[in-house]
């Protein structure tokens, strides 16, 4: 016995119809609270992801092969920044400037990585948590003084992480009543 998909369409009520063999329409379940989730933040999840994953990558090549890079970004972070570093700039001398392979794969393999496929997850929980990571890791480039990288970052970052927030939650609300009730 074949199996037939009926083409299917939301109402302005919210509601799914399906068109039935016999042409009738017939209504099932109502679609999820204020439609369909928009796209572009998945999209936005996707790239951001993608770029993650691409530094982790890079990071990987670094640490294995040229780990004294390390020690130079530090300075290149000190001429960069706009103000004095000041306990940043000893803090990256003590991690990333003296124990390179240690703090490039931590934090540069292992947590760009680790952001990277969260941020890319179809379920908006773990994107949700993705999307965090790496406003986090943009929000440590700010405060080293990489504004022109990081705040164009931010910029995208913050509606997408409030929508795919939203669409976390709707995901999460119960259907057919309340809870309790």
């Amino acid at each position: 016995m074949a199996v037939h998909r009926m083409p299917t369409t939301v109402l302005a009520t919210g509601v799914r119809a399906v068109r039935t063999r016999g042409g009738r329409r017939a209504t099932t379940a109502p679609a999820p609270p204020g439609g369909t989730p928009p796209r572009w933040p998945r999209r936005v999840g996707i790239v951001v992801g993608g770029m993650m994953l691409g530094g982790a990558a890079l990071n990987t090549v670094l640490v294995t092969t040229r780990p004294e890079v390390y020690a130079e970004l530090g300075t290149w972070f000190v001429d960069l920044s706009p103000w004095s570093l000041g306990p940043l700039e000893e803090l990256w001398r003590l991690t990333f400037a003296e124990h390179p392979r240690v703090w490039g794969t931590v934090v540069g393999v292992g947590y760009e990585a680790t952001v990277g496929v969260l941020a890319l997850s179809h379920d908006p929980h773990r994107r949700l948590v993705g999307l965090g990571g790496v406003a986090l890791f943009k929000v440590g480039l700010l405060a080293m003084g990489l504004w022109g990288w990081a705040l164009p970052w931010l910029v995208v970052l913050v509606p997408t992480i409030v929508v795919t927030a939203r669409a976390a939650h709707a995901d999460r609300a119960p259907v057919g009543g309340t809870v309790g009730a």
